[in-house]
């Protein structure tokens, strides 16, 4: 829905630009468009801080219409569409900059502010982009939810996806099977031995997510295919699973394979720089009288593409909540607050 990104991007241009910002517009056809919120800092000098979000959700047009925001103090929450992933992060971020304002501060140094439209799309127009910018940047926050319960994440799953086609030969199943050579039995062969790769000691799985293949029962089948999602900690099973299953073969001599896809994404790991951006947040969190604690999750964000270009990344600093890409989506009222004075605490001492 580019029109609706499009909408939502004229709004938070319009909020950047009364606080101060200078913003590029990035088109991003088919999708929407990309802004890129340059905040000055009070040193002048040195490469910005780069502050990661997206506008884009997972909802469908009409939505919002169905189930609109609501407040509801009773239950501590904040229920939406797209609240928890992440308006509610873009929310906090922007508020922190008035919190700054209105207390006489301006940011330690420069803030570059990259929100961009298809995240949830995998980020096909924004990830050279989101590259582009971690390379010069003297380090990430991403506005996405925290880990349940308030944590920060320190380290997501890497992920992969691959397509499997299968080419066997037609035949009639009751007149000639025997000439027949079935995609579909191949393929489920295949793919018993792609699952096995998985290796639960090292969290690497391998899912199934979506096959297709024949045309009817009594025809045996030509072609069949699937895609499978790779999720991995480490870069090295990444490159093991790869390169198995861009090995794998078939067993009859008349079906034919073809494998396209591959990893998407890199971990996000923990490095020494990544562990001392922690320190300094979770530092400012106690300093306003509460502990920050750092978690992971098996799944992937923009984060993740800045953290493979060397920037140290740290992810999850949007409020807490739950039901994620659900129409229960929300976040907990009580945590906003919070993750406005941590965000704030960040920009003005980093």
């Amino acid at each position: 829905m580019p029109d609706r990104n499009l909408r939502v991007a004229a709004g938070l241009r319009v909020e950047f630009e009364r606080r101060g910002a200078s913003v590029e517009r990035h088109p991003a056809p088919g999708y929407g468009e990309h802004l890129v919120a340059r905040v000055e800092g009070a040193s002048g000098a040195g490469p910005p801080l780069l502050v990661i979000g997206h506008m884009d959700t997972v909802y469908e047009v009409g939505t919002l219409a169905r189930v609109p925001f609501a407040i509801e103090v009773a239950q501590d929450r904040v229920r939406g569409p797209g609240a928890y992933d992440m308006k509610g992060g873009l929310a906090v971020a922007i508020t922190a900059l008035d919190l700054l304002f209105l207390g006489g501060h301006r940011p330690a140094g420069d803030l570059l502010f990259l929100i961009t439209c298809d995240e949830e799309l995998g980020s096909p127009t924004s990830r050279e982009l989101i590259e582009e910018q971690a390379r010069c940047a003297r380090g990430a926050l991403v506005l996405e939810p925290s880990v349940s319960g308030g944590a920060a994440k320190t380290r997501r799953k890497g992920m992969g996806r691959f397509r499997v086609s299968v080419r066997g030969r037609p035949a009639h199943t009751g007149v000639n099977p025997e000439a027949g050579a079935s995609a579909i039995h191949e393929l489920i062969r295949i793919l018993e031995d792609i699952r096995l790769l998985g290796d639960s000691n090292k969290g690497t799985t391998l899912n199934v997510g979506v096959i297709q293949g024949g045309t009817r029962t009594n025809v045996v089948a030509e072609h069949a295919q699937a895609d499978v999602d790779l999720r991995f900690w480490a870069a090295a099973e990444a490159d093991r699973v790869e390169r198995a299953v861009r090995s794998v073969r078939v067993s009859d001599p008349r079906c034919a394979i073809s494998v396209e896809g591959g990893v998407n994404r890199g971990a996000l790991e923990v490095t020494e720089a990544s562990a001392a951006l922690f320190a300094r947040a979770r530092a400012v969190a106690a300093a306003q009288g509460w502990d920050l604690a750092e978690g992971s999750t098996g799944g992937v964000s923009d984060g993740n593409l800045a953290s493979a270009v060397g920037c140290p990344t740290l992810d999850g600093l949007g409020p807490d909540g739950g039901g994620a890409h659900s129409l229960d989506e929300h976040v907990r009222l009580s945590d906003i607050a919070p993750r406005i004075a941590l965000l704030a605490g960040i920009f003005l001492r980093f």
